[in-house]
């Protein structure tokens, strides 16, 4: 297993695979305790970032499953963010993994994402070569998921209108330093925190972690509306805080998200 600061490194790319272990619950590293503080009693300041601290409050027991298709490396971390260990977004939230290797063809994703079966799907990893046919056919199958991509490179899966892309941000709310910016780039997507993030094997940093944040707080959402479709909670997360800066995507904002499921969810 690598170390933290390895995987921290090969997570700012967006990059990961599937691990072995068929199920992990993301509380089982730790004891779940109620409340949604950090070892030490204190609460961590990313959750008031993305205005998940009162959403929390109110939530009761996340339940609903999280499928994360990373590498080896990558997925302890990345099923960790949401985890007792974690920011406790939703710790008893089973977290189901993929094995996938890195640089795979964009069919084998197709594959993985064809196999399914929990409405979130948290795809960290980068594509290699290959026909994309099948793997935009099988997005657009996917209308009843909620599909939430680490954000690197522009590849065809981040460029899928259905895709929700994730970068990471500062605990400002400004992109990660690592995260490249232009006037150019798409906006579409969110921010959010992707910087020394706590989990069960220390601080992780990357744009995997941030989209890791993202589907926790999907996971979150969907278990207080869970008759809501999939377009309608990827509506509400792409709302976001609008951000001050000339360039990027907004910051997630769990709030103003609840409040579109509350106005728009059946």
């Amino acid at each position: 297993m690598a170390c933290a600061q390895d995987a921290a490194i090969a997570l700012r790319s967006g990059v990961g695979a599937h691990s072995g272990a068929p199920i992990v619950n993301a509380g089982s590293v730790d004891a779940v305790v109620s409340g949604h503080l950090l070892r030490g009693g204190s609460r961590s300041p990313l959750l008031d970032l993305v205005r998940l601290t009162r959403v929390l409050r109110g939530a009761g027991e996340c339940e609903e499953p999280v499928e994360v298709i990373a590498t080896p490396a990558d997925t302890p971390y990345l099923c960790g963010v949401a985890g007792a260990a974690g920011l406790r977004i939703c710790p008893l939230s089973p977290m189901r993994a993929h094995p996938l290797g890195q640089g795979r063809p964009p069919a084998e994703l197709a594959s993985a994402l064809r196999a399914v079966t929990a409405r979130v799907v948290l795809v960290s990893l980068t594509l290699g070569g290959g026909p994309v046919d099948g793997l935009r056919a099988a997005l657009d199958d996917a209308a009843d998921l909620l599909v939430v991509a680490a954000s690197g490179p522009p590849s065809p899966l981040t460029a899928h209108p259905d895709v929700l892309p994730v970068r990471s941000c500062t605990p400002s709310g400004r992109p990660s330093w690592f995260v490249d910016l232009d006037e150019d780039d798409d906006p579409r997507g969110l921010l959010a925190p992707g910087e020394d993030v706590p989990g069960p094997r220390g601080p992780a940093t990357g744009n995997g972690v941030a989209a890791a944040v993202v589907a926790a707080t999907a996971a979150l959402l969907w278990s207080r509306f869970p008759t809501a479709d999939a377009r309608t909670v990827r509506a509400a997360l792409r709302i976001g805080t609008t951000p001050t800066r000339r360039i990027g995507p907004p910051v997630l904002d769990a709030e103003r998200s609840l409040e579109f499921l509350r106005q728009y969810a059946p």
